[in-house]
């Protein structure tokens, strides 16, 4: 044998990239558990900030606030439960529309958390009518006057539904464009 009989060149075979090469059938990823795990987490974080003081005062010798569940709490309470069986349907079906539906839903906790936040007046307003059965005007002057004695602020229950309503909020988008994508 002659010494020229192996070549010093290797050949090798042509890199393959997967960026702009089509995936020959291969379907795109579908949302990961996740995301649904963590959308449900913000949902369940809603759902108890809406039993949570949402209005808190301070007095000279007392502490009181005022629970979600006695005004619009109620509402975050119910879209939150919705909200986290849609998460749950959504990881296990993987539909796109499960996921947005969920993201909606977030939006409008988000929104009932701000408007609360912007006007804590607004709670005891509804308690007063709810339990002492005060016309709204008597109720709203209650509340003004109750403004002006105590430092009333947003409780820690505003914000609990206000980062878990976000979490859906935007989970449920990124799950539906994940989902989307997967087709």
């Amino acid at each position: 044998m002659s010494e020229y009989s192996q070549s010093s060149y290797a050949q090798t075979a042509p890199p393959t990239h997967s960026a702009g090469a089509p995936n020959h059938g291969a379907a795109p990823a579908a949302p990961s558990k996740k995301i649904a795990i963590f959308a449900i987490v913000g949902s369940v974080i809603a759902l108890v900030g809406s039993m949570v003081n949402w209005v808190i005062s301070d007095a000279e010798r007392a502490t009181g606030g005022i629970k979600g569940i006695d005004g619009d709490g109620i509402i975050t309470l119910i879209v939150a439960l919705v909200a986290a069986i849609l998460f749950i349907a959504a990881m296990a079906t993987k539909k796109a529309a499960l996921y947005l539906v969920g993201g909606v839903l977030g939006l409008a906790m988000a929104i009932v958390a701000v408007i609360n936040m912007a006007d804590p007046e607004r709670l005891v307003v509804q308690k007063l009518k709810d339990e002492e059965g005060v016309s709204q005007q008597v109720a709203e002057k209650a509340a003004e006057q109750a403004a002006k004695l105590y430092d009333m602020t947003a409780g820690p229950g505003l914000y609990m539904v206000l980062v878990g309503a976000l979490m859906a909020l935007a989970l449920g988008v990124l799950g539906f464009m994940k989902s989307r994508a997967a087709r």
